[in-house]
């Protein structure tokens, strides 16, 4: 998806070339971008944040890709609220993924402790062959869309998603650090599922150093967003995304580059 970016950014801007390099990971280019070896460097959010620490100087320009959370469950069952799933076998992740914690703490957010539910602790892969089969009412899951597992269940069984938004999510959200950003799963996305479901996403940002020429940032961050469609037609990966506050947010207290700013107050996204 960088490598994308990059190609629309060079066909669309003149006299700036971008281009796309390999590094070790996220954690790597937080510190590569601090130390100016790289001008533009990618993470998701909580590396961003946790990142933001040790190199203060170090800003945000956007979110790129999103990875919404997918509360998927059994539409059979009659299960339309997170409230619903008090008494029902919900797969939270087995030991050691990061899911497993942000689902206990979703449940825990919207009243539901240990016990209110029967927990199931499988892999991602095993989970949806556990919804397929009806082993389980409900998974809980973080994936880009379409994620393939849930669109091959909803092929053979009827699926549901359910919505994260108002006061319990921004609950949830505080109370895992504030890390996720809104977005929506549209209407399509799965077999059945013909509603658009609001929740909430771990995000990939695009990350500067605060030094990084202004204008230069603010180009580039118009670029992107000016051809989102392009991108689209390029990676399904950045469907989710749209020119709001949802492509600025995630990141806590890490500063908005000045460059990007100008770019979203130009948008209407900021005042």
């Amino acid at each position: 998806m960088g490598g994308v970016i990059c190609d629309v950014a060079n066909k669309t801007m003149e006299g700036l070339k971008v281009s796309p390099q390999v590094t070790a990971g996220f954690e790597e280019n937080v510190g590569l971008v601090a130390k100016q070896s790289v001008q533009l460097g990618e993470a998701s959010n909580n590396v961003v944040i946790s990142g933001y620490g040790k190199y203060p100087d170090i800003r945000g320009l956007f979110n790129f890709l999103l990875s919404p959370i997918h509360v998927a469950v059994d539409a059979r069952k009659g299960i339309k609220s997170i409230g619903d799933l008090k008494g029902k076998t919900v797969n939270i992740g087995a030991p050691g993924q990061a899911t497993r914690k942000i689902a206990e703490a979703l449940l825990n957010a919207y009243g539901l402790k240990p016990g209110d539910y029967k927990a199931s602790a499988l892999t991602t892969g095993e989970a949806v062959e556990a919804l397929k089969d009806g082993h389980v009412d409900a998974v809980i899951l973080l994936a880009e869309t379409p994620m393939p597992g849930i669109a091959e269940v909803a092929v053979t069984r009827e699926i549901d998603l359910l919505p994260l938004e108002g006061p319990q999510a921004e609950k949830f959200n505080a109370d895992i650090g504030d890390l996720l950003t809104t977005t929506v799963i549209p209407a399509g996305t799965y077999k059945g599922v013909n509603h658009d479901t609001p929740t909430m996403a771990m995000a990939v940002a695009v990350i500067a150093h605060k030094d990084l020429d202004a204008e230069l940032v603010y180009k580039f961050t118009k670029s992107v967003w000016s051809n989102l469609d392009k991108l689209q037609a390029a990676h399904e990966g950045f469907r989710s995304l749209k020119l709001d506050k949802s492509a600025i947010s995630g990141w806590s207290k890490v500063p908005l580059h000045p460059g990007a700013e100008k770019y979203f107050k130009e948008a209407g996204v900021i005042k």
